[in-house]
């Protein structure tokens, strides 16, 4: 390896990641928002989840955390294990509406009842940051919980300035956090210039050092299924390429998630930095004839992809099961995206659910890999460990990347790969953030 990664979460699990349905209030109106119209009219200002379901969640959750530092954390084989990753923690992201609008009080009953080391919540751009300032204080925040905003960020309605001085507000209350910009037609038809992108969505924030987040749009039940904003995808890959080189360019103190961290990966894990050339670009063909590419091993794939579906899960208003994807936008994977529940908690316990033989779970780790095995621009690639564990394969449910690029974003990918030193310097960003 080339980067020195000891105490960087970056590209690396060491936490069981919980997303948790608990708001979906939201006085905005996105393109592509996942947030129920029912509990977005009917349940305005108030928590969807009751305190007698928080607390199941919360039981079954330590229950399952106590039981992965067993079982996860000693297996001979896989992501983690004696020789491999260790999970150390576990958290809670509160989603998909903008948590603002709660009362605090509602705000202080989920932070308590749903306690863990590390606390996101979604929220729209605000002014008023006080009521998660009053979550960290002492009599509040008795377990001494780090806390995080995920802010909904549109650039089409949304003043980046506004964005800027929204965080270095939260930092003042030791609250850190990032925008999450989805990729939308509306987005790329006002910005279709990437150029134009950063210079006026990203670099108003570029040198205050913060991640952002971009993530892709996918049909969903609360959409009506309606594709009218999904960006084809090489339309996608070229745009989000043409950014990367501007942040790079202009040097701006920007961690591009989750796509930064892959050009990390690549260079590391799968051994790229070999075949680096001065300018940064990579000898294809070289690395190809090389014998650092690793023969794709089906079975420690698969295990390795398990177990990281095994720490990034959803939990829904009916105390339902599901896989919450390590892709671009990390979308979970629920009914809302026309994906079964693993199981329902209230009724089993959750590593139960997990481990359960012929189970949801294993049909879709055996789905993944076959598609990988079997797709025309997966079955050769150097890359399907990597696409496994990011679930690539069900991202083609309703929108098949049949053109030029793929769901891999490699264009993109190679871009961050140019500049060592903004690489570095997210890696040591992360490190800082510990989480």
């Amino acid at each position: 390896m080339i980067f020195d990664r000891e105490n960087s979460t970056l590209g690396i699990m060491d936490d069981i990641q919980f997303a948790i349905h608990t708001y979906d209030g939201c006085a905005k109106g996105c393109p592509g928002c996942i947030v129920d119209t029912h509990f977005k009219t009917k349940q305005r200002f108030q928590n969807i989840l009751s305190l007698e379901q928080m607390q199941t969640i919360h039981k079954r959750v330590t229950e399952y955390y106590d039981w992965a530092k067993i079982n996860l954390n000693q297996k001979k084989f896989g992501y983690f294990g004696e020789k491999g990753f260790k999970v150390n923690h576990y958290s809670y992201t509160f989603r998909f509406g903008n948590h603002s609008e709660l009362p605090l009080e509602e705000l202080i009953q989920i932070s308590q009842t749903l306690d863990s080391p590390f606390k996101v919540f979604s929220t729209a751009p605000t002014d008023d940051v006080s009521k998660f300032y009053e979550l960290t204080k002492p009599e509040n925040n008795p377990s001494n919980s780090r806390f995080f905003l995920e802010i909904i960020y549109d650039p089409v309605a949304d003043d980046a300035q506004y964005i800027r001085k929204m965080i270095l507000e939260m930092r003042k209350y030791n609250i850190l956090g990032y925008p999450e910009v989805l990729i939308t037609k509306r987005l790329l038809e006002k910005y279709s210039d990437p150029k134009k992108f950063v210079d006026e969505c990203v670099a108003p924030i570029g040198d205050i050092e913060t991640q952002m987040q971009f993530g892709r749009y996918s049909p969903s039940k609360t959409r009506n299924f309606n594709t009218k904003q999904v960006v084809p995808l090489d339309t996608e890959v070229e745009w989000l390429a043409g950014v990367a080189h501007h942040i790079i360019k202009q040097k701006l103190n920007i961690h591009p998630i989750p796509i930064g961290e892959y050009a990390v990966t690549f260079l590391d894990e799968y051994n790229e930095h070999h075949f680096q050339r001065e300018d940064g670009t990579i000898d294809i063909q070289k690395l190809n004839q090389s014998d650092y590419i690793e023969e794709f091993n089906m079975a420690s794939v698969k295990e390795k992809t398990r177990d990281i579906f095994m720490t990034s899960m959803y939990i829904d208003h009916n105390l339902d099961l599901f896989i919450w994807s390590e892709s671009m936008g990390q979308h979970v994977l629920d009914t809302n995206f026309g994906f079964p529940k693993l199981g329902n908690i209230i009724d089993k316990p959750i590593h139960e659910i997990l481990t359960e033989k012929n189970g949801v779970l294993e049909k879709m780790l055996q789905h993944n890999m076959t598609h990988l095995m079997k797709h025309k621009k997966c079955s050769s690639c150097n890359y399907k460990s990597f696409c496994s564990s990011h679930a690539i394969p069900f991202f083609r449910k309703f929108h098949d990347d049949n053109g030029k690029h793929c769901y891999g974003y490699l264009p993109v990918i190679r871009e961050f790969q140019k500049d060592r030193v903004f690489l570095e310097n997210m890696i040591d960003g992360f490190k800082r953030l510990e989480f």
